[in-house]
């Protein structure tokens, strides 16, 4: 009997990059699979990072069962510590990925004072479980960080399958390798959905060997006669191990030089250290000692590697070269490998970097988005994963609008019925009944959360359209003092100004604006019980209708009364 009721709803990640958050109910009980978040646009003046609203999930909370992270990238697990605040569940995770959330809620319950219940439990990259009754397939596919799995829940209408992040690369080392077999037994059981990632769905071919970084840069190691300094991103733990590899096959020391402590390698390397595990396999007398950096006569044979997030990392690379840096200052004969592609959102500061960059007396070599591949599955890898798991249903996820039309594509060539694909919103719930798709749809409105410094969802766009006015035109703030009894001005009223006008040349502007705010306030004398709110917002109506005609800004306007 095919009687098992069946809703898929995004909380997060689709036309979007990041952010990633999927809810799979099964006969009333969720199960969330990632918790990400994702970085601001520049637009979001002020705001850290943004995660999904877990409203949906509060007023649900007797049928939430587990959460299951797939990987240990912050687009798939860094909300976690939000969401465990309100929805306290089991989190289930392959062993690496457990020990970064581990270390994540420590900072997090350090760095924001709270108490959170983390009841983690550990599964192998090819398990077979059962939570709440629903049996849970686990597979291991290969992608940047090594532990990632996919992710395949039973149902009496063929399995739901959440593929991952993923790429096909059978040359893979020992804990990036997937798993084709467990693959294809759970396609062989019936797929009723199958979910896949789209954000490189429009690069043709296979991303392998293109994600490769060693035969891009290995003549930059041999033909290197002073330090070799080289960026790349911490979350892709891949390409740090072939660096760690090209140091050994030139005989070089490696200096891990991620400033920022809790940055993936940095995390790996601890993590290693405490379990004696081999994540990234460097021997004693193959790294190089931080210290011994800006000597010559000690660190010319050293590589360091820079490693940071997408949005630090060209931060650090330009405040190296502003000599901002106490140990690392770059100097002639240094060879300077940008193995961190550009991101979206990061092309300012990444342009400053790199025009920096190639003012020093070193040796650039910037590696460019078409020469490096991100470690996300391309066209050809998508089409193999089609055909493994051979599903009823296809669902694109993880990437903005243009890549789900990208990866539908894909799928209509592999003779999937266009009916059968599914490209849905963040709270759209599809639902599945008696192994069909129910074609309406329910819609939940799921919000952004706007995360500033420790405030969760208390910035809106009210407070970002402040700040953007006042990063474009400034504020003015008017301050008078009127006597409580007789309502007259007494003292001097006050008026300053940041970034609106340059004073020297403006002065009128000041004045004038005085004036229309002691015009407004007399009104006092004559109507004493005017509520006071009022009067100020008389004083930013007419002040800045003043302001628009004369200067054509809009500055921020706070006017202020005080009784004495």
């Amino acid at each position: 009997m095919k009687n098992d009721i069946i809703k898929f709803i995004p909380m997060g990640g689709q036309a979007e990059m990041g952010k990633s958050m999927y809810c799979f109910e099964i006969n009333e009980k969720i199960f969330i699979i990632d918790a990400g978040f994702r970085f601001p646009d520049s637009d979001k003046l002020g705001v850290d990072i943004i995660i999904p609203s877990f409203t949906y999930l509060e007023e649900r909370l007797d049928k939430v069962a587990a959460v299951i992270i797939t990987h240990g990238h912050d687009d798939a697990m860094a909300a976690l510590p939000y969401l465990l605040q309100s929805v306290n569940v089991p989190v289930y995770a392959p062993n690496l990925t457990a020990d970064l959330i581990q270390l994540m809620i420590q900072r997090f319950q350090k760095q924001n004072r709270v108490k959170i219940n983390l009841d983690l439990r550990r599964v192998k990259r090819n398990a077979s479980i059962d939570i709440e009754g629903v049996p849970v397939e686990f597979f291991p596919v290969t992608h940047s960080i090594p532990g990632s799995v996919g992710v395949a829940l039973w149902t009496r209408q063929g399995y739901l399958v959440y593929s991952g992040e993923f790429i096909i690369d059978f040359g893979a080392p020992e804990g990036f390798r997937c798993d084709i077999q467990k693959m294809m037994e759970i396609g062989k059981k019936g797929v009723l959905a199958l979910l896949v990632e789209s954000s490189s769905s429009k690069n043709p071919g296979y991303t392998s060997p293109h994600h490769k970084l060693t035969n891009k840069i290995d003549r930059y190691f041999e033909d290197s006669e002073g330090r070799i300094i080289i960026s790349s991103y911490a979350q892709n733990v891949f390409r740090t191990k072939e660096i760690v590899e090209l140091s050994k096959k030139y005989k070089r020391q490696i200096v891990f030089y991620g400033r920022d402590q809790f940055d993936n390698t940095n995390s790996l390397l601890r993590i290693g250290k405490q379990n004696d595990e081999n994540i990234i396999q460097v021997k004693p007398n193959q790294l190089g000692d931080k210290k011994n950096i800006g000597k010559p006569e000690l660190d010319q044979n050293y590589v360091i590697l820079l490693s940071g997030s997408p949005h630090r990392i060209y931060h650090d690379i330009c405040d190296i070269i502003d000599g901002g840096d106490e140990l690392l200052k770059l100097r002639e004969g240094d060879t300077f490998v940008v193995a961190s592609p550009v991101l979206p959102g990061t092309e300012k500061i990444a342009n400053k970097a790199h025009n920096g960059l190639y003012k020093t007396d070193a040796h650039v070599h910037l590696l460019k988005n078409k020469d490096l591949f991100s470690m996300h599955a391309s066209e050809e890898d998508i089409k193999v994963i089609i055909q493994i798991f051979k599903p009823k249903y296809y669902i694109p996820i993880k990437g903005e609008y243009q890549h789900f039309i990208s990866n539908q594509n894909i799928a209509l060539e592999m003779e999937m019925p266009q009916n059968n694909i599914i490209i849905a919103d963040n709270g759209e719930c599809i639902t599945f009944e008696k192994g069909e798709l129910v074609k309406s749809r329910e819609i939940f409105e799921i919000e952004d959360v706007m995360i500033d410094g420790i405030g969760i969802g208390d910035v809106g766009e009210k407070v970002i359209d402040d700040r953007i006015q006042l990063a474009n035109d400034g504020v003015v703030i008017v301050g008078l003092t009127i006597s409580r009894e007789t309502k007259d001005i007494v003292g001097q009223t006050d008026c300053q100004s940041r970034g609106f006008v340059y004073l020297k040349d403006s002065d009128y502007v000041i004045k004038h604006i005085i004036e229309i705010c002691e015009k407004v306030v007399s009104r006092l004398k004559e109507e004493p019980k005017t509520d006071m709110g009022e009067i100020r917002n008389a004083m930013k109506d007419q002040c800045m209708k003043y302001i628009v005609k004369e200067t054509g800004k809009k500055p921020v306007f706070i006017g202020v009364v005080i009784e004495i």
